[in-house]
């Protein structure tokens, strides 16, 4: 087993988290949280163009949980709305907009391989599972990528809000979407997964619950999956490893936050990185996420392993500092987007120094 205390040299590297701002993840909390902030740091007229694509009463904050709520569509032959992941937020969608998920989830469904079936293939655009075991950074021909991944989502997305004529524009496949209205709810949710870990970089364990190479996971197949650490348990039989990085309380961002994510998006109009470097920052943080920590077969009837750490109450101060670090870049980043798409002369208020 690798070392512990991992987190800091990365918290270090670009923001200082007071002490003050709340314990931060991705779960609904984290998206709404990344979507206020992103908020924050628009300039005016990307505001204008926001407002008018969500429509009255419908945030930035609000629409970041829209694409999970649709996770919550169950397929053909009838599309169902049967909220499971965040039902007390998916709920308060109104069933015109519960229609529109449906809709999203039927042009979405089978269009891809997800999972080894073609079936649920929106829900893969939420996700890589590169090999942190191999790799140091985000490819899309690597085991776990692919072209209907989330790098390629965002990409797709940010291609939608940016065609003058939405009718005449040539959005890359599988994406399906309908409107500038829907890449817009797509893009705001999927910049604040791309950011959380665990959402991009992965291990892959053997037989003898050992990490594992590519070209040995490949050959082993599913059944050497962890799927972003959901088949990893903290506890056995309880909570998993993607959970934990997934909690967080429900808290809007600080001022300090708005400041920090302004140094990293300081511009009206800056020129965003392209998400493959983000997702770099991801998989680099997830090879550390994945140290400290050994493996077991659970027992049955749970399907997985248990985690054994070599310091688990380090390990949870380390997530809170990178989670902090991560939400607070996610949201930047999402301003940054939608600032270069509609640009103005005028910076965001947050922004002025």
């Amino acid at each position: 087993m690798k070392s512990m205390r991992f987190m800091a040299p990365i918290a270090a590297t670009c923001l200082i988290v007071t002490q003050s701002e709340p314990a931060p993840a991705w779960g609904w909390e984290g998206h709404e949280y990344v979507g206020a902030l992103a908020w924050r740091l628009l300039n005016p007229n990307a505001r204008r163009h926001v407002r008018e694509l969500l429509g009255p009463g419908v945030s930035l904050s609000f629409a970041a949980v829209w694409a999970d709520c649709a996770k919550t569509v169950t397929g053909p032959p009838d599309y169902d709305f049967t909220p499971r992941y965040t039902p007390h937020v998916c709920l308060d969608y109104s069933t015109d907009e519960r229609a529109r998920m449906y809709d999203y989830v039927h042009r979405n469904w089978n269009n891809c391989r997800y999972s080894h079936r073609l079936a649920d293939c929106h829900k893969s655009y939420h996700f890589a599972d590169i090999n942190v075991h191999d790799h140091m950074a985000y490819d899309v021909n690597l085991l776990g990528g692919g072209t209907n991944d989330i790098v390629q989502a965002i990409k797709a997305a940010t291609i939608a809000l940016k065609c003058r004529d939405f009718s005449a524009c040539t959005i890359p496949q599988p994406f399906n979407f309908a409107s500038k209205r829907e890449a817009l709810l797509i893009l705001d949710h999927l910049v604040g997964d791309l950011h959380q870990p665990l959402h991009v970089g992965a291990i892959y364990l053997d037989g003898a619950s050992a990490e594992t190479s590519d070209s040995e996971a490949a050959t082993i197949g599913v059944a050497s999956e962890t799927i972003g650490g959901n088949s990893l348990f903290v506890t056995p039989g309880g909570e998993n490893l993607h959970h934990v990085w997934d909690s967080v309380p429900d808290a809007p961002p600080s001022d300090e936050a708005a400041t920090q994510a302004c140094r990293i998006s300081p511009l009206p109009n800056p020129t965003p990185q392209p998400p493959e470097d983000w997702a770099n920052e991801s998989v680099a943080a997830a090879r550390l996420a994945y140290n400290g920590m050994s493996f077991s077969a659970a027992d049955p009837p749970n399907d997985g392993w248990n985690i054994h750490f070599t310091d688990k109450d380090g390990y949870m101060a380390d997530v809170t500092r990178v989670q902090a670090v991560q939400r607070i870049r996610a949201g930047a980043r999402l301003a940054a987007i939608l600032n270069s798409i509609w640009p103005s002369t005028i910076r965001a208020t947050a922004c002025r120094s």
